[in-house]
């Protein structure tokens, strides 16, 4: 990637009057080093374009401030470029400058050693406003935009599942309501305003089935969630397979719940009564992969005749007959619980879309709220409760 950028010497010098262009465009130390050159224009505007030039190597604009990138020199008088700030949370590689004069102009080109390059991948790129949702009609209630359960948590991991809710009421459900352990019910009162609670039972936080809970749920529900921080647990397995034998709707399984099935690949291939959408990360779908003896998600969604979205840096979303790819996120999103918050989504759109399309733009647009977040907050400092607030 490259970035180059060209100053007038002659509108360098004219602005040098200004305190407030110093103090908010050169630091201190740029500022004390050119004023000892014989023209401090020149070597200004030099600082100056290789400034632009650093920042045109994201494609994104200006993003951070100017002062958060400094030229500093070697004995031998080279230019460097040194990162504070937003700018080194945006570049994770070394950014190398040069610059050069000619005449009353100075010249800059900045060039980054880590290129963020698209992998070839299967199906067609989804892209701003391929899916859109039908539109919420005034005269409506909360019950026609979907009732959605999230089956989840245990005594160690109490906050995925509770992601998974809170993302689901942003994202459009009209009731949401959190299934978690009976002994754990305490801790999730005072959290909870929108999101209506249920108990399973359980034995020191470990979920356990319960035949009369999960059946209340199939006859309520239009969208399940299941699997987000339940663990090592035997009774998730037992819990799907009766979803998938009496629930009519679209369940939705992630994480724990995708390990359970991988262990048990028999009951993914098996007639079921709901729909059912997967969302693996890759190492999950590789335990999926070796269990059913395929390699490539249309094939393992077809084998399988659900939906997956494989989720990595880029998103692959497939029945088995239509293949998407999803591109759009950044690096903010490699975080605990933005997996968990992006189930939340997908259920929620499920009670409004297809499976393919809940699971397809939930991904992308879910993916876009990263990025806004990282915007606002820098790369580093984004948490998944961070791009749930800009659903």
């Amino acid at each position: 990637m490259i970035g180059a950028d060209v100053v007038s010497i002659a509108r360098m010098e004219k602005a040098l009057n200004s305190e407030a262009f110093l103090s908010r465009v050169f630091t201190e130390a740029e500022r004390n080093y050119a004023f000892r050159k014989p023209y401090p224009a020149q070597t200004f505007a030099g600082i100056f374009a290789a400034k632009e030039a650093v920042a045109k190597l994201s494609g994104k604009g200006l993003t951070f401030p100017l002062t958060d990138t400094e030229v500093v020199h070697t004995d031998q008088g080279a230019p460097r470029i040194v990162l504070h700030g937003k700018a080194a949370d945006l570049y994770g590689g070394e950014v190398q400058i040069s610059i050069s004069h000619q005449g009353d102009y100075s010249f800059a080109v900045a060039s980054y050693d880590r290129v963020d390059i698209k992998p070839v991948l299967p199906g067609k790129e989804v892209q701003d406003g391929d899916f859109v949702l039908p539109p919420r009609d005034r005269f409506t209630h909360k019950g026609d935009y979907g009732r959605v359960y999230v089956i989840g948590g245990s005594a160690l991991m109490i906050g995925a599942p509770l992601l998974t809710a809170e993302a689901a009421v942003r994202a459009g459900a009209g009731l949401t309501t959190l299934c978690v352990c009976e002994s754990l019910l305490e801790a999730y009162r005072a959290r909870v305003k929108e999101i209506m609670l249920a108990a399973m039972p359980d034995d020191a936080g470990k979920m356990l089935f319960d035949e009369r809970v999960l059946g209340n749920i199939c006859a309520k529900a239009n969208a399940v969630i299941v699997g987000m921080g339940m663990g090592n647990n035997e009774n998730i397995l037992p819990i799907l397979q009766f979803l998938f034998e009496n629930f009519d709707g679209t369940v939705v399984c992630d994480a724990d719940g995708i390990n359970s099935l991988a262990k048990d690949p028999s009951t993914l291939c098996k007639p079921r009564k709901c729909n059912l959408i997967l969302t693996p990360h890759v190492g999950e779908f590789g335990r999926l992969c070796d269990a059913l003896g395929t390699d490539d998600v249309s094939g393992a969604a077809l084998l399988t005749n659900s939906v997956i979205a494989c989720k990595s840096a880029y998103t692959v979303v497939s029945d088995g007959i239509t293949t998407y790819k999803v591109t759009s996120g950044c690096a903010a999103m490699a975080k605990g619980g933005s997996g968990d918050a992006l189930g939340g989504v997908i259920g929620a759109y499920a009670c409004r879309t297809t499976p393919l399309v809940a699971a397809t733009q939930g991904c992308h647009y879910f993916g876009r709220c990263g990025e806004k977040a990282a915007l606002a907050k820098g790369e580093n400092a984004v948490t998944a409760s961070d791009i749930i607030e800009c659903l």
